[in-house]
């Protein structure tokens, strides 16, 4: 009973590793920033703008800017769901690391 517990908890931590790598993978395609507008005679232009190597960058995206702002919500959204995952790793490898100690110990 206990071994079923642990072969699923350590299961899980593969699991969580192999979706974090997989987040990360996606997250490396996609921009990182966030969009500026600038109005000129009426005209909105669009601009991304990031940090780079402790700069502050931008880069013209032109007057249409939907398909930059879907990857950017994408990328948002894969950056909370890394946090998750990271944080339940962190948690289910120092339960397995405290029973792996308590084992040995033993």
């Amino acid at each position: 009973m206990m071994w079923e517990k642990i072969k699923r908890l350590e299961e899980r931590l593969y699991e969580l590793r192999k979706e974090i790598e997989e987040v990360e993978k996606e997250l490396e395609g996609l921009p990182n920033g966030h969009l500026e507008v600038k109005t000129i005679n009426g005209n909105d232009y669009y601009y991304l703008r990031y940090w780079e190597d402790g700069k502050l960058r931008s880069k013209y995206i032109g007057k249409f800017a939907s398909d930059i702002k879907e990857k950017l919500s994408r990328g948002e959204e894969l950056r909370r769901r890394l946090a998750q995952l990271k944080e339940e790793e962190k948690k289910l490898s120092n339960i397995i690391d405290k029973i792996e100690k308590i084992i040995t110990d033993y």
